[in-house]
Formats: structure tokens, sequence, C-alpha cells
């Protein structure tokens, strides 16, 4: 029974280890949706574990809670080892996940004190060592998986309310982010202060002489992930309402693009309108050019008049002198920058389908397409349109170099664009626009082209 000593020593070292391990395993899961490359989540945890498991087994230093801050900071480099993106988000993440280690483990400290005083100091196990040590090993057990549960359950939660992960956190959000916690972390490291310093002047737990201390403890660190949890919501709430302003200004930039547009469009037909009012001059100036038998004059008259008439319209013919416009600009554009640019786009006629919204849809594809043709070898764009009873289809084609990264937040192409400048919520505009007519978009790669299929049900 002498060496019974050495097995409660090897139940709590492995007890300790097992802890560290799924707490690794806790933060993988917790970190991947923020992570591009989710064949890496599992790295910056299995960093975490094994460097505090190497602290543990060979400690360097006695402070429990400077080892656990040197476990997070080894955890913060490896994400961005594996995800170079969005450094003060990182920070902030593994702030949290500090926090959150040691708020789910005061329900677990609270536990242990409850259970073991109960059963581990009953009198019965007097002189049964056997026994208390089999009762360890299941208590231990049982608080290793109730503490993964409850640290499972609050990063649950505060993923959940944590919507815009791959959005970048600017310098003056981190800084408002990381306020609270700060004021958290002090009372977590007041708390630890306090308990030391009682166990080292009066040699005993100061939980074991003030029960309630344990209860002040755990509301605090409950109170303390209501703070938490609220000041994400709050700020994750700033955010979305961000994100619409930006895509407001969007469409007020797209509305005012229209709008031009349609100020061309009336433009043309004012000239039309005019051409043809004076059509009857042009026309007896012509017979009396004839007449006089001045050919030459008439030719170079008539020349002058197909000239002007060919500036007042477009080489594309849609259907919808709007369409036109746009088309014909993008044209340009595309030519202009030595791209390939092959139309063959029909608006569909006789349908309440509006003018304006297919003209957002082919504003933001045709842009979206110039931009990722601008950098091929061989860069083309290729616009066409199909329609079969109500369903009617736009499809973009383009030369594309590169890989496609979805995001899984919006189920759209996430770019470098998107994370730092407007033109990124384009896709975004056009399945809006898709759904207001019951339909759809869909996107895919194959080989070094990208395609843009837009689904409208027609009424």
């Amino acid at each position: 029974m002498k060496d019974l000593g050495i097995y409660w020593e090897i139940a709590s070292i492995t007890a300790g280890a097992v802890k560290l391990i799924l707490i690794g395993c806790v933060l993988n899961w917790f970190i991947r949706p923020f992570l591009q490359e989710k064949k890496h989540a599992h790295f910056p945890g299995m960093v975490y574990s094994a460097v505090m498991l190497l602290l543990y087994i060979f400690p360097w230093y006695n402070g429990f809670r400077i080892v656990n801050i040197f476990g997070m900071a080894s955890f913060c480099a490896a994400m961005y080892a594996v995800d170079k993106r969005n450094v003060r988000q990182k920070v902030f993440l593994a702030v949290s996940c500090y926090l959150l280690k040691w708020i789910t483990g005061g329900f677990e400290n609270v536990l242990w004190n409850i259970l073991s005083m109960r059963l581990l100091m009953h009198p019965y196990l007097a002189g049964k060592p056997v026994i208390s040590l089999s009762i360890f090993c299941v208590l231990e057990a049982v608080f290793i998986f109730t503490e993964f549960g409850v640290q499972v359950f609050s990063c649950s939660v505060i993923n959940r309310a944590y919507i815009c992960k791959k959005e970048d956190m600017t310098r003056r959000e981190l800084t408002l982010m990381l306020s609270p916690l700060m004021v958290i972390l002090s009372g977590c490291f007041l708390f630890s202060y306090w308990k030391q310093i009682y166990e080292r002047e009066f040699g005993c737990y100061i939980e074991d002489m003030y029960p309630a201390y344990q209860w002040f403890l755990l509301c605090y660190q409950a109170l303390s992930f209501a703070a938490m949890l609220t000041m994400i919501v709050i700020y994750q709430n700033i955010k979305v309402v961000q994100r619409k302003e930006r895509e407001n200004a969007v469409l007020s930039k797209e509305i005012e693009t229209m709008q031009r547009h349609i100020s061309e469009v009336e433009n043309l037909y004012r000239d039309i309108r005019g051409l043809k009012h004076d059509m009857g001059n042009h026309v007896m100036i012509l017979e009396n050019l004839l007449a006089k038998g001045e050919r030459k004059e008439a030719e170079a008259y008539l020349g002058r008049l197909k000239e002007q008439g060919n500036t007042k319209g477009t080489d594309i013919k849609s259907g919808n002198p709007v369409t036109d416009v746009i088309l014909a600009e993008k044209k340009k554009e595309a030519e202009a920058k030595e791209i390939l640019f092959t139309c063959e786009f029909h608006y569909p006629e006789e349908t309440q389908i509006n003018a304006f919204d297919i003209s957002v849809i082919l504003h933001n594809a045709l842009d979206n397409a110039i931009e990722g043709a601008g950098n091929c070898a061989k860069p083309y764009i290729r616009l066409c349109s199909h329609r079969r009873k109500n369903a009617y289809m736009i499809e973009v084609s383009n030369s594309f170099t590169g890989e496609l990264v979805i995001n899984e937040e919006s189920g759209l192409p996430e770019t470098v664009k998107e994370r730092g400048g407007e033109h990124g919520y384009g896709l975004v505009n056009i399945k809006q626009v898709a759904e207001r007519y019951y339909g759809g978009i869909d996107i895919a790669q194959r080989e070094e082209e990208f395609r843009l299929t837009v689904l409208l049900m027609l009424a």
C-alpha cells in the first residue's frame, strides 16, 4: 500500500495532460470558421497542447497564469503561421480563448470542491486507499469531460454570436474590444493573487475556510462570460450595419450609373427624333442637288448624314436601349484592355422584368469579368442569355487565373477586393436581384475559366 502514492501522482498527471489535449481540440474547433484554410485548423490547437504539455511535464515557472499566457501566445502565433490575414482578430481570439478557459474552469473547480469533500473525505474511505484512488480517478474523468462540455458550449455560443468571421478588424475596433476583456483579465489575476497570498500566509486553501469565495468567483466568471457575449453581439451588430451601409452606398452608385445610362438613352432618342424631323429637309436638299446635276455634292452630303447617323447609336442591339448603352460601354472598356468581348445577350420581351434590375446584373457581372480577365494571357469575356418558357438565364464567362475561395457566410467567392473595397458587394447585389425574381446564382470555375450563371423566373 505504500506504493499507492505513485499511482495517485500518475492519475493526477494523466488527468492534467488529458485536459490540455482536450483544450487543444476545443481551440481547433473554435477557430476553424475564422481561418481561410480549414485543413490547417488543427495546427494552432496542437501547438497549444504541445507547449502546455511540455511546460506541464518540465515546469520552468510556478506561476500558473504566466504559463497559460505563454501557451495562448504560442496559440496566437500558430494561428498567424497558418493564416496571415487579419492579425488583430487573431489577437482578440487568443485573449478570448484564455478567458473562456478560465471561466469554464471555474465551473469544474466548484464541482470538484463539492464532490471531493463529500466523497473523498467521507469517513467510510478512511483506511481504504484503493477505493479512494478509484473514486479519485472516476471523479477526475467526470470533471474532465464536464469541463470539456462546458467549454464546447461556451465556444459554440461565442461562435454563433460572432457573425462576420472573415471581416477585418481595425486597430480601433481591437482597442474597443480588448478594453472590457482587460478588465475581466484583471479580475482573473486578482482572484488568483488573493488565493496565492492566502495559501502562503495561512497554509490552507481559501475556499476551505470561506466556502462563499468559490461561489463569489463563479458569479464573477458567469458575469464575465455574459459581458464578453454582450460585447461581441454589439460589435457584430455594428459590423452588420456597416456592411449594409456599404451595400447601400454601392447600390446608390449603381443607381447613379443607371440614371446616367437612361439619360444617354433619352438623349439618343431625342437626337433620333430631331433627325427624323429634319429628314424631310435633307431629302429635299438631296433632290435639289441631284436635279441640278451636282452628284458629287449630293454624295458628300449623304456621307455626312451617314456619319452623323452612326454616332447616334451602338453596334449592340439587345432589345432594350438601356442595356444597349451598358453593353456598348462595357465592350468599349474591355476592348481598351485588349479583352475579347463576345455578346449574345437578348433582353426578355413581353415580361414584367425591370430594366433596372437587368442593368444591375450586367453592370456588376461585367465589371467583375473585366477585372478577372485583365490578368490573363488570353483574356476574353462571353455574355449570353437563354430563355425557356418562364425561365430566363444570363451567363457570363471570362478567363481567370487563380483559385476561388468561397466565403462560408455568403456562399460567394472571397477576393482581395472584398476585404478592402466596395466592389466585393457586386455579387451580393446580383444575388439579391435574382432572389427578387425567385431565382438564384451559380458560380463555377473550370480550369482557367470563371462562370457566373444568373437565373430569373419571369412572370
